[in-house]
């Protein structure tokens, strides 16, 4: 039974027809819950995020699934459209035979679909995580430092939802509960393998990402160390310089040098020669090739 989108009244169902418990159904309704199951004797409850159609790198999205497993029926509540559900029944529509595998089998057919709709995310995740690599060290700008943030954020979210999820199949894979017969979790076993590899990438992308923002921002530092290195450079030569300029610009009377006629030039010349003298001394110390070069 699917309830797509429901209305109050097919929502009330869920309470009097199935009775499930009230604290499942309130978590029907929200929409931020984290993926998690329960066990009410007879039926187990769970919740699951599927990837959101608008989905992208920059802003991962999910669409909340509710499923209830009873001996003899899965219920799946959602208030927007779920692909994977969508994709069961459309198997089941073709092959009713399915219906015989038992509930069991069509949560695990309904999960499987759900987590392949995973991988085509991942790659896109790839893709940006390498262009972000080669971004960082071509041009440090503070659209890549935004770009870097926006990717990190999704992952975090990616691996949050995931790891969840992975708890779940687990449990699921290992029959920790009753309902769950042997043939459906070996197949459960499965969908749990694709969730190890998805949260496994996460992980790894998310370190190629922290790497990539720390060689951003050594590059962005190490930049600035060599304008202020320049800058620096600038200063001390023109500051012997100053200390000339400054001492023949004191409004003194009694300076010989103002009466010689070559004091202009002789100055002139003294500034020059401190200039390239202190230049020379520079470059014999390599301070113009800078540090590591």
């Amino acid at each position: 039974m699917d309830l797509a989108g429901p209305t109050r009244e097919e929502s009330e169902i869920l309470a009097s027809v199935f009775h499930f418990h009230p604290l499942a159904l309130e978590d029907c309704e929200g929409r931020r819950h984290n993926p998690k199951i329960d066990d009410y004797g007879t039926y187990l409850f769970i919740l699951t995020h599927g990837v959101h159609p608008e989905s992208s790198v920059r802003e991962f999205r999910t669409r909340q699934l509710a499923l209830f497993l009873g001996p003899n029926y899965l219920v799946s509540f959602h208030r927007e459209a779920s692909r994977s559900v969508e994709a069961t029944l459309e198997s089941v529509r073709k092959n009713p035979r399915l219906m015989a595998d038992g509930p069991g089998m069509i949560l695990y057919r309904t999960l499987d679909f759900q987590m392949d709709l995973y991988l085509p995310l991942m790659e896109n995740f790839q893709k940006r995580v390498d262009e972000i690599e080669k971004a960082c060290f071509e041009a440090a700008t503070s659209v890549i430092l935004r770009d870097v943030f926006d990717l990190r954020k999704a992952l975090v979210r990616l691996r949050r939802f995931s790891g969840h999820q992975r708890e779940i199949l687990l449990r699921l894979s290992r029959r920790e509960f009753a309902l769950i017969d042997e043939r459906s979790a070996v197949y459960l076993r499965d969908v749990y393998d694709h969730l190890v590899r998805i949260t496994d990438l996460a992980d790894s992308f998310r370190e190629l990402v922290a790497g990539a923002l720390e060689a951003h921002l050594s590059i962005v530092s190490n930049r600035t160390n060599e304008i202020m290195r320049v800058l620096t450079i600038i200063t001390t030569l023109f500051m012997p310089l100053t200390l000339i300029v400054g001492i023949y610009g004191m409004n003194f009377q009694d300076m010989p040098e103002f009466q010689w006629r070559r004091g202009y030039l002789f100055v002139y010349g003294l500034m020059i020669v401190v200039a390239v003298a202190m230049y020379y001394v520079f470059r014999r110390r390599g301070i113009f090739r800078g540090p590591g070069r």
